[in-house]
């Protein structure tokens, strides 16, 4: 599989707990990834959800900056930044700064769908 980004449908993410979010999947089951390959923006003021579940993430930030609350803990996101989050560990992802947060986050198969 190769494809680039500027090819891959970007879907806004639309919840009470979240805002301006949106997500591209970069390759998942369809592609042969045994798992989920996604890249999330976070526009100013953006936000993802404080939950948990029973995968992992492995976050890379490609730009901006940002936090990552961490079972309660605030941890500082910049260009370059790498952070696992296991299962079952509260976790947030919050924009601090007036660019975009972009990271990497790869899960499991179950962590994601099409």
């Amino acid at each position: 599989m190769i494809n680039h980004e500027s090819k891959i449908p970007v879907k806004t993410l639309n919840s009470p707990d979240l805002e301006n979010v949106n997500k591209q999947i970069l390759a998942g089951p369809k592609d042969g990834f045994n798992g989920f390959m996604r890249e999330f923006i976070l526009g100013d003021g953006g936000f993802t959800p404080l939950h948990k579940h029973d995968w992992y993430h492995l976050n890379y930030v490609i730009s901006g900056k940002g936090i990552l609350i961490y079972n309660g803990k605030e941890h500082l996101l910049t260009k370059g930044s790498v952070a696992y989050v296991p299962p079952m560990v509260e976790h947030q992802f919050r924009n601090t700064g007036k660019e975009e947060l972009k990271f990497l986050c790869l899960v499991p198969e179950k962590g994601d769908s099409y």
